[in-house]
């Protein structure tokens, strides 16, 4: 005599499926927190790769601006504009983006040419005008993207003061360089990406403290011209 073969019953096959979907949701659930975990990493590892690329550039090239008079004047400014969120000041041409010469460059936040959020950080360009009298407007320039997902950017200058070879600290930072006769000592960078993430501060520090062929006089607060030659 035999034992009748006994089947499932229709509660133990839902109580099966029901497990059975469990566990696939705890898979999918683990498989979207490792894709989630490598994404992020990965967005870690671009944004350092983006925000140490365009700071080593910029270290190089803003501390290459050249302190330069329209004419071997005191009375005539530096090619240099410091605003809060906009840098303007003549520098060589680096090999980086062409060969030779020297033009004007704006360091700004300018608008997104795509649908992505926030806006780029751009370097515009110009080519110098012998017959310019003052700092031109680079707004429409041709720009560089330096860096995507950008919303703001934040600049300040570091002034030595009047007497800095007497009173050494006296030395403050501004948030726009007014000053005529010499260049800041130091330039301050601070970029926010959207989502106010920040990066590291940048802190450059000009190769050419001040007006090429002019000696800033702290003492008597003039700039001492080397020779009168036309620039």
């Amino acid at each position: 005599m035999t034992m009748k073969q006994r089947g499932f019953t229709l509660i133990e096959l839902l109580a099966a499926i029901t497990l059975l979907g469990l566990l696939a949701a705890i898979l999918m659930g683990t498989v979207r927190g490792a894709e989630r975990s490598t994404t992020a990493a990965t967005d870690v590892v671009e944004r350092t790769e983006q925000y140490a690329r365009t700071q080593a550039f910029l270290r190089d090239h803003i501390g290459g601006a050249l302190p330069m008079r329209w004419r071997r004047e005191v009375s005539q400014p530096l090619k240099f504009s410091g605003k809060q969120n906009t840098l303007t000041y003549f520098a060589p041409v680096t090999s980086q983006i062409a060969e030779g010469g020297v033009m004007w460059w704006q360091l700004a936040v300018g608008k997104s040419s795509s649908s992505g959020k926030g806006g780029q950080l751009v370097l515009r360009r110009q080519p110098t005008d012998p017959d310019e009298k003052a700092v031109p407007d680079l707004s429409s320039a041709e720009p560089i993207v330096l860096a995507d997902h950008i919303d703001a950017l934040t600049i300040s200058y570091f002034d030595v003061g009047d007497d800095p070879l007497t009173n050494p600290d006296a030395g403050v930072w501004v948030d726009s360089w007014d000053e005529n006769a010499r260049m800041p000592m130091l330039i301050k960078i601070q970029i926010t990406e959207t989502g106010e993430r920040r990066w590291p501060e940048l802190i450059v520090s000009l190769k050419l403290s001040q007006a090429l062929g002019c000696n800033f006089d702290f003492q008597r607060q003039r700039c001492i011209i080397q020779s009168t030659g036309a620039r």
